[in-house]
């Protein structure tokens, strides 16, 4: 299709590359444009039906770096190279889809469309796997500020969701493409009515009366507000207890029973020998207020003979005493907490070394846990994550099937200032709340801090770039969601029928 008569093939392609990025960037948060996904890929559709392969790779990828720019721009305000790397990889995925698009369009002609919402969705979930993952701009982000119409991703998880914003598209390029066949396009005016109408009744089926609530946590997060490249001064670390300290103080005379900070706010290895002062701080704080702290932080595993492991930790500290719990982070930011491959290419971790790119040198957990925090005399299971981790759905799932009955995260996204990257992580816990229809309580450095109810309604925020604390009564989870238990079934059967369509595809071919 061309969108300009006047414009030479290249140009009008060029075009619809711009029209998709434009409208892809600008329907994730922080902006509530979730709209625009349901027309953001028809210009990538028509870029795919009329080109060859090596056109579609080329497009395709212009497309993903075009949307990608637009929409991870944020990257760069920590790590120029970080973002590059991103750029020069994600825009590849793209690049596949249209490959494979346009493979069945050659071989399943005008019917390909009905193929499209698999591919898509089969390569998303498939850019969520593996060391270098990066499933932070799945689709179905896009929709998070209309609850009412994702409540069915506690069955399909975040990817049924990204396969109807995807159907959504089809259909109204459906309707371009046939708008000369009037039975044609009521019938597909009908089928879009009823992608609409479906979901804000299951919405309206699974959605509970107050009284339905039977237990609740009185659930606090404190916000420092700290500049992350002063924290880590060792001449700052007294001051940055005192922040914590004194707010924490504030937020304990709303009587919270758990009491959270954000990630690394302990700003040191607080379990070191050396650091035993501030770790009778913290003690005294829990016993004083009768109440649990969680805080992200810094932390070790001593191997003996001088050798040790780090983890980026969360640490649960208790009164009266009790033994200190601990989670190490799993996924650790590629480049940014530890070089992917390091083990195997350490020659690459020297070299990025070199380049003065700020690599971390976090060892990734290995084991998912959960901790048990004392509450009503009783234990009460808490499943947390770190940062980047609550991008994962499954990591997620599992520690809610292992009993975790509340969510925590912990972030700090003051590495990106004020731009759209801590809008759009803090969106992300949404889904996580939905698919496990569990409470979070989401703490940042900087904000966005909240509370978020088992059917993704934020319950309260703080904003970007101040120094509080929030507190609120957070739902606790009762049920295990079909997600929760069976994780991605619906990606998995995603994946299966767009490979057996790829490999009649190739078949056809031969």
């Amino acid at each position: 299709m061309m969108i300009f008569k006047e414009l030479s093939p290249a140009w009008n392609r060029f075009a619809l590359c711009l029209l998709f990025s434009f409208a892809m960037s600008l329907a994730f948060p922080p902006l509530q444009l979730g709209f625009f996904a349901y027309w953001a890929l028809l210009p990538l559709f028509f870029l795919i039906e009329d080109v060859s392969f090596k056109q579609a790779l080329v497009w395709g990828y212009i497309a993903g770096f075009l949307w990608n720019s637009g929409t991870l721009y944020w990257i760069g305000w920590v790590t120029l190279p970080g973002l590059i790397g991103v750029l020069l990889v994600l825009p590849l995925y793209l690049a596949v889809f249209s490959v494979v698009a346009v493979l069945f369009r050659e071989r399943f002609g005008r019917r390909h469309i009905y193929f499209l919402p698999f591919i898509w969705v089969a390569i998303e979930y498939l850019k969520s796997l593996g060391s270098l993952s990066f499933p932070w701009t799945s689709l179905a982000y896009t929709q998070t500020y209309y609850t009412k119409l994702i409540q069915y991703a506690d069955v399909t998880g975040a990817y049924g969701v990204s396969f109807w914003v995807v159907l959504i598209n089809v259909l109204i390029f459906y309707f371009i493409r046939e708008k000369h066949r009037i039975k044609h396009v009521v019938i597909g005016i009908f089928v879009l009515i009823l992608l609409f109408v479906l979901p804000y009744l299951y919405s309206f089926f699974v959605s509970p009366n107050p009284d339905d609530i039977k237990e609740e946590i009185k659930a606090s997060v404190v916000q420092g507000n700290i500049d992350p490249y002063l924290k880590w001064d060792a001449a700052f670390l007294q001051r940055n207890f005192e922040i914590y300290d004194s707010l924490t103080y504030a937020s304990g005379k709303e009587h919270p029973e758990l009491i959270v900070w954000p990630e690394t706010a302990t700003a040191c290895y607080i379990r070191a020998p050396g650091r035993r002062d501030y770790l009778n701080k913290i003690a005294l704080l829990t016993d004083s207020l009768h109440a649990s702290i969680l805080s992200g932080s810094p932390d070790y595993r001593f191997l003996g003979q001088g050798n040790y492991k780090t983890y980026n930790g969360l640490l649960l500290f208790q009164p009266d005493a009790a033994p200190i719990q601990s989670y190490w982070k799993m996924h650790l930011v590629p480049f940014g907490e530890r070089v992917p491959f390091e083990d195997s290419l350490p020659f690459f971790h020297d070299f990025l070394e070199k380049l003065n790119m700020g690599t971390g040198d976090f060892d990734p957990g290995k084991e998912a846990r959960i901790f048990t925090m004392k509450y009503k005399n009783e234990l009460l299971p808490l499943a947390g994550v770190i940062c980047y981790e609550s991008v994962y759905p499954d990591l997620v799932r599992r520690l809610i099937k292992m009993g975790g009955r509340l969510l925590t995260i912990v972030t700090n996204d003051a590495w990106f200032g004020k731009t759209s990257g801590p809008y759009q992580h803090a969106r992300i816990a949404v889904f996580r709340a939905i698919e496990n229809r569990v409470g979070i309580v989401r703490c940042a450095n900087t904000g966005i801090s909240s509370f978020i109810d088992p059917y993704g309604v934020v319950l309260g925020e703080t904003k970007l770039g101040e120094r509080t604390f929030l507190v609120r009564n957070v739902p606790l989870r009762n049920s295990l969601t079909f997600y929760t238990r069976y994780g991605d079934v619906f990606s998995y059967m995603v994946v299966g029928i767009t490979g057996i369509g790829l490999l009649t595809a190739l078949v056809l071919r031969s």
